[in-house]
């Protein structure tokens, strides 16, 4: 709670200062812009810095619904409809209730890293270490802004909790919202399934070496399925949207590559100094992360138990093999904010490293200020 408070206080202030004293850095915005708050008073002026880019579309879905062809159905629907249902207690104020919704997810997103990471290792520096290194992340402040990066990450932590404390259908269950949340909430499925065929030594029994049959409790591992399954169905029957995932996601450029493509693409973009109003310093960060947390997860990959990978590396290949039209490797940066696992296994070798560490947050920390004030004035980050 202290750390939500304090990071909302302390980026409140800078985004303020932001837009006061210095030009707007956006040369390209979202759509919904006429939603900003306006007025001058404080407090409006201090919800507005929150309404930038794609929070403008979560927006706009929570006070208007989807339609077919408007590009709204490019995002899912579970955040904008939470944040519908909490507006009503408020008074009808979206706004106001997305940034509640955040804020919660927020704080139980940090509680359920800490008790995960201080489970697998045995230490609560570990915890502390992994909650700092995801809350101070350059790009850290869109788990407090409108974004769905705080909900997924919370019942994405929430699935992996409850799968590895020997209850999967509440494991699949959760799965299923975070598939209504963000599109690599399928990924779970991978991890559900394992954990039940670990916990009930089920493999054995799969390559014929005895072990046990699977039960009734395996179909679990579906419900994630069933969430992007019911996601596609939505989009097709209730609100008329014909085209396919790709096609929708291809209003932004969005096209599937091999992962060298990407990346090359990625580097001439910083090369050229950047294009389309983003800047090469920023595509210069999507690239560091995305090849930083590739390396990262691999090495993870043996040091916590396999269902981690099972959902960290498809992630990580999603992201390989896509560019988009602002920049080749827009939003990397912020896509691996909820890859929780990456962070522990970095918690866990810095824990050894004071210095080091200190040295890493407080770089991480100067970043993610310089980069949330430029966000606050329409500068794309992700």
């Amino acid at each position: 709670m202290v750390l939500v408070v304090g990071l909302r206080v302390v980026l409140g202030v800078v985004a303020v200062a932001a837009i006061n004293l210095a030009p707007r850095a956006g040369i390209v915005h979202g759509n919904w812009e006429d939603l900003v708050i306006t007025g001058g008073e404080p407090w409006s002026e201090l919800l507005s810095t929150w309404q930038r880019w794609d929070a403008l579309w979560y927006q706009h879905i929570a006070e208007e619904g989807y339609a077919a062809g408007n590009g709204t159905t490019a995002f899912f629907p579970l955040y904008p409809l939470l944040s519908r249902v909490v507006s009503v207690p408020l008074g009808g104020q979206i706004v106001v209730a997305e940034l509640l919704v955040t804020s919660v997810s927020f704080v139980g997103a940090m509680w359920l890293l800490y008790r995960i990471a201080q489970r697998e290792t045995g230490a609560s520096t570990v915890g502390y270490l992994a909650v700092l290194l995801t809350a101070l992340f350059p790009v850290g402040f869109f788990l407090l802004a409108p974004y769905t990066e705080s909900l997924f990450l919370a019942l994405t932590l929430a699935a992996f909790w409850l799968a590895r404390t020997d209850r999967p259908w509440a494991a699949g269950a959760v799965g299923f919202l975070a598939a209504l949340t963000r599109a690599q909430g399928i990924f779970l499925a991978l991890a559900i399934a394992f954990e039940y065929l670990r916990t009930y030594d089920v493999l054995p029994w799969i390559m014929r070496r005895g072990g046990r049959r699977p039960g009734a409790a395996l179909m679990a591992a579906a419900l994630p399925i069933a969430g992007t399954a019911a996601v596609t169905l939505y989009e097709r029957i209730i609100v008329g949207e014909q085209r396919s995932s790709l096609e929708v996601l291809a209003a932004w450029g969005y096209q599937v590559v091999p992962p060298w493509e990407a990346l090359r693409a990625g580097w001439n973009h910083i090369l050229a100094g950047g294009a389309n109003g983003n800047l090469a310093e920023i595509e210069a960060l999507n690239l560091v992360n995305l090849l930083g947390f590739g390396g990262i997860a691999l090495v993870a990959a043996r040091r916590l138990p396999a269902a981690y990978a099972l959902y960290t590396l498809p992630s990580l290949a999603l992201l390989f093999t896509h560019v988009g039209y602002i920049s080749p490797l827009g939003s990397a940066s912020r896509y691996v904010l909820v890859l929780f696992p990456c962070f522990i296994f970095l918690a866990m070798w810095l824990s050894t490293r004071r210095w080091m560490a200190i040295a890493w947050l407080s770089v991480s920390a100067i970043l993610l200020l310089l980069l949330f004030q430029f966000w606050a004035r329409w500068g794309f980050v992700g």
